[in-house]
């Protein structure tokens, strides 16, 4: 009974829509909440100090990472259980009935002439029908064309599930990283050097089997401000060979089955030394986030390594023509010590100042780019699913299934009854003109 039930569910249609309606959801909250390996950490550390309520429940919720959610796990299961038995169902429902008529004629009580038998074979031959041998007897007879559309739905929806199950793969052993990565730097492939990771529920450490070296960052905008391209020139190193890749939005790069994507997030890099009495020197980096708007500056605080002191940055790019561009940059820079103001003031690249007993030189400025790498073992799969699902597509559209059944009811009568899975006006035409045929055919055709 309770088997029974579940069975039920499963094919309900009301349990289809419930669970469509759900992954368009799904979907649209994923595009609208910022996803943790699309964003950088300090943009959710900004979230979090502003709007912590609402970032608690984000958070707890998994609304930042949806795609490799516990609840959106247990959604994909539930579909693909629904997908799977309803697939079974359809194939037991055509294996079942073979080639039986699924129209309901009347008693038959004569069977049908030889001559009748020729006569009628000739008529469905013209329009491409071929008689069904199991149908064979002496009181109908079955004729079918494209007999592989009827197979053209389940073809559909065997591709759908072969997505589906791609989709529990990702979910489940999906790998993915966000890194800064500034000009000049390397980033080793290692997890414990990724800013932000985002496993699947069963996925083991990452690591992406090589080495990344971001020689040159490039961005560029319409008159407006908006991003025009956003390109990373990156070096894979691997065994100790090099091969030069050129990144862009929508133009991933693919290295052994790990694919390499370009953020939206890329900023700028400080790099400060700070020179201690006991000349001592300590090197820093410190990465902000590009502005949201050309005439806004870039702003960080954070605390410098080694040393009581935190750090409040006003970060402009260009001072003199307000871009995003680093062509005239300055700092204002606020520096606090034990909750007290120790400097307050501008600075430029290449310049130093004086803090209490230590000297900040201020060494440079490059850009970062945000980088995201992403193993996914379950896509070939994906894309198997895609091409089979693209066949169905053909075969229901392109081969609709017809089927015809011509019986006698009685001495003086013949019936013609018929079916198709597209295009029913058509075929009722079709029908109407194989009728007439016969009818010219042998004079009495029960219409």
């Amino acid at each position: 009974m309770i088997f029974d039930k579940i069975k039920q569910f499963l094919i309900s249609p009301k349990t289809t829509i419930v669970l469509i309606l759900i992954v368009l959801i799904a979907c649209v909250t994923g595009f609208f909440v910022p996803q943790i390996t699309d964003k950088s950490p300090s943009f959710f550390e900004l979230w979090k100090e502003r709007s912590p309520y609402i970032f608690r429940i984000v958070d707890r919720l998994q609304l930042d990472r949806v795609y490799t959610s516990c609840w959106f796990l247990c959604l994909v299961v539930l579909i693909i259980a629904s997908l799977g038995y309803s697939l079974y169902i359809q194939v037991k429902r055509i294996v079942k009935q073979g080639t039986k008529n699924r129209t309901q004629n009347s008693e038959l009580r004569d069977q049908i002439t030889d001559n009748d038998r020729d006569r009628i074979r000739t008529v469905f031959k013209k329009w491409r029908y071929h008689e069904h041998i199991s149908a064979n007897n002496k009181q109908q007879l079955v004729f079918l064309r494209n007999s592989i559309g009827k197979w053209g739905g389940i073809i559909f929806h065997l591709g759908l599930f072969l997505i589906i199950i791609s989709a529990i793969f990702v979910l489940c052993f999906q790998k993915r990283g966000f890194v800064q990565l500034i000009e000049g730097d390397l980033f080793d492939g290692k997890e414990n050097n990724l800013l932000v990771k985002n496993h699947g529920v069963f996925a083991g450490e990452f690591s992406a089997g090589f080495k990344t070296f971001l020689s040159a960052f490039r961005h560029n905008y319409w008159e407006g401000g908006d991003v025009k391209l956003l390109e990373s020139e990156i070096i894979i190193v691997k065994d100790k060979k090099e091969v030069k890749k050129n990144l862009r939005i929508n133009n991933p790069v693919s290295v052994n089955g790990v694919n390499i994507y370009q953020s939206n997030d890329y900023g700028y890099t400080l790099s400060f030394v700070l020179k201690k009495p006991s000349k001592k020197e300590i090197i820093s980096h410190f990465n902000l986030d590009r502005a949201a708007n050309m005439h806004e500056p870039a702003i960080g605080t954070t605390d410098f390594p080694e040393t009581d002191y935190i750090f409040k940055m006003i970060f402009l790019p260009d001072i003199n023509n307000k871009s995003f561009y680093l062509k005239n940059p300055i700092l204002y820079l606020t520096a606090l010590k034990s909750g007290n103001v120790v400097f307050d003031g501008l600075i430029i690249p290449g310049n130093s100042i004086k803090i209490k007993e230590d000297i900040l030189y201020f060494s440079g400025v490059r850009y970062w780019s945000g980088l995201i790498f992403v193993e996914n073992p379950g896509m070939s799969i994906a894309y198997i699913g895609f091409a089979i699902a693209l066949l169905g597509t053909v075969v229901i559209f392109i081969f609709p299934y017809s089927e015809i059944t011509v019986a006698r009811d009685s001495l003086s009568n013949i019936s013609i009854n018929g079916i198709t899975k597209k295009y029913h006006a058509l075929f009722n035409e079709e029908l109407a003109e194989i009728k007439k045929q016969l009818n010219n055919e042998r004079g009495r055709i029960n219409e």
